[in-house]
C-alpha cells in the first residue's frame, strides 16, 4: 500500500520514490508580467546572446528584449512592452 506523499510522486513522475523536478527556466516556462495598473503580459523568455527576448506565449510574436544582466532601463522596456496593447 502506498502512503499519500507516494501516490503524489507516482502521479507527478510515474515512480512513488522519485524525485519530482519542477522546471522553472527555460524557453518552455511561461512567465506573467503583472501587478500594478500596466495590462499583463504572459510570455516567454528567449536568450539571443546579451538579450533576453520576449516572446507572447501564444502566437510566439516578439514583443521586445531587455539586456540578460538586468540592468539598462529594464523595468522601462518591460513596462513598454505591457503597453503595447498586444492581446491574447
Amino acid at each position: 500500500m502506498l502512503t499519500a506523499e507516494q501516490k503524489i510522486r507516482l502521479t507527478l513522475t510515474g515512480s512513488p520514490f522519485k524525485e519530482p523536478h519542477f522546471p522553472h527556466e527555460g524557453e518552455n516556462v511561461r512567465r506573467y508580467l503583472r501587478g500594478g495598473t500596466l495590462p499583463d503580459l504572459h510570455v516567454t523568455f528567449h536568450q539571443r546572446g546579451d538579450e533576453i527576448e520576449v516572446r507572447c506565449s501564444t502566437c510566439q510574436v516578439t514583443l521586445g528584449a531587455f539586456p540578460s544582466n538586468y540592468e539598462e532601463d529594464t523595468a522601462k522596456k518591460i513596462a513598454a512592452m505591457r503597453q503595447s496593447g498586444h492581446r491574447h
